[in-house]
Formats: structure tokens, sequence, C-alpha cells
């Protein structure tokens, strides 16, 4: 135990937390504590459904830890085989929880650097595009018909800007939706923030090519007025959804692997 609450409250750093190294000793320290007060209790007999409950919603019914806790052979042991087993059974369905919450907090500074990938990529488009205002065509029409993301009839260095904006809008109804889909968590960390990000980040991306898409003709050009322009941004934003929510499910699943048992002694 103290050995977690060092880890606890240790001096928080950069690289501690994007290791994840104070977080997991503690939590690894107090399920060494707990594996050992409960294999040495001297009333083992009354914790075993605690045992049984919290190793079989983290082994598999294969498992041999698990098969072991099984009342037709384990009632059969004497007490220091049963102390020793229960003793591996719990090590091995803690050993699965700290392992998946490793795999969260990898899957978190996997997502992280994925997203500011895409913020460095959309702030260098967006800052080349502000010094050279026709590096990238995003103007639609011809002639006195041309219509351009701040509402100009000619390329301006706001109009990445403005379409990343609304790819932001956009992107960020599909947060919202995140938010709402997302379940309480007791993991120690959470990868709902940064999910949203590589969103908005993704969104404002899309809004730009979109609108490249339509300017090279490969498809029939729907936006006629200033206001379509900037609803169809808005609409690329929120369809990297499509995309996303391939990332979300995973994460889902991840995470649902490392939440600990709810069984309480």
């Amino acid at each position: 135990m103290e050995i977690a609450a060092r880890a606890a409250t240790a001096r928080s750093r950069l690289r501690r937390w994007y290791s994840g190294s104070s977080i997991e000793r503690a939590w690894r320290a107090i399920h060494l504590a707990e594996e050992l007060l409960v294999s040495s209790a001297p009333d083992l007999p009354g914790r075993l459904p605690y045992v049984r409950g919290v190793v079989g919603r983290k082994l598999d019914e294969k498992n041999p830890h698990w098969q072991a806790l099984d009342p037709t052979t384990f009632d059969g042991l004497d007490d220091a085989t049963q102390r020793v087993m229960v003793l591996s059974a719990l090590r091995a369905a803690h050993s699965v929880t700290d392992d998946a919450a490793a795999a969260v907090r990898s899957l978190r500074n996997r997502i992280i650097l994925f997203g500011l990938l895409l913020l460095a990529v959309n702030l260098t488009i967006g800052w080349l595009t502000a010094l050279h205002e026709r590096m990238l065509p995003l103007c639609l029409g011809q002639g006195t018909a041309l219509v351009c993301p701040t509402g100009g009839s000619a390329p301006s260095s706001g109009d990445v800007w403005w379409l990343q904006l609304m790819g932001v809008l956009g992107a960020s109804i599909a947060v919202v939706v995140l938010l709402l889909r997302s379940k309480p968590s007791v993991v120690p960390y959470s990868l709902t923030p940064y999910q949203a990000l590589v969103k908005i980040m993704l969104g404002a991306i899309l809004a730009v090519v979109g609108v490249l898409v339509l300017r090279t003709g490969l498809l029939h050009d729907p936006i006629g007025n200033h206001a379509a322009l900037l609803l169809f941004a808005l609409v690329l934003g929120y369809s990297q959804e499509v995309g996303t929510r391939l990332l979300d499910n995973f994460a889902d699943q991840v995470v649902q692997k490392a939440q600990p048992s709810a069984v309480t002694p």
C-alpha cells in the first residue's frame, strides 16, 4: 500500500503521464495487496464467492486457474493448497485487468499522436494558403458566378480557414453523439476527449478535400451559392463519422476489457 501511495502522490510529469507508470504501479500494488490479504485471510471459505466472482469475470471457463476453483475439486484440497490456488487465480485475473488497462493507455497515446498529426496538417495547409491565396483552388463556379468560401468572388487567404471551421462545426455534432454514446467507466484512462480531437481535426480536413473534389469536376457540382458551399463543408465535416465510428467501436471494446470486476468483498 505504501508503493501505491507513493505512486499516486508522485509529482505529475508529461513523461509519467504518457507512460502511465504512476497509475499502473499503484493499481498493481493494490492488486498485489488484495491477493495476499484474501489468500491469507482466516475466513477464506467465506470469501470464496467473491474470489470466484472476480476470477469468473476475467478468465475464460477453460482457464486452468478458473477450473481450479471449481467446488467439486477445490473443496477436497487441504488448506495450504486452497490458499495457493486462490492466490494464483486472483493474480491471473488481476493480470488480465492490468494488461487491459495498459492496452487502453497505449491506444490513448496512439490516438493523441494521430490527432496531433491531423492538427499539424490543418495548421500547415491553413498557413500556406494564407501566404499563397491561389495555392488551393477552393472557389466554385466560373466567371461572375464564382463562389468562394469567404463569400467573395475571388480567392482569399481566409478560404481554407473558413472551410476548416465549417468542417469543425460539422464534426462537433459527431462529438456530441459520441458523448451521448459514451458509458460511465472506472478505467484509469479516458479516451473520449482524444477521440473528439481526432473527429474535429479529420472533419476540418475532409471539408477542404471535399470542396477540392468538387472543384475537379469529377462530380456534378450542386453548389450554386455561398450558403450551399458552407453547408456542404459542414456536412463533409460530419461525414468523418463514417470512418471514426470504427475507431469508436474498437475503443469501446478495449475499455470494456479493462473494466475491473464489479464484485465487492
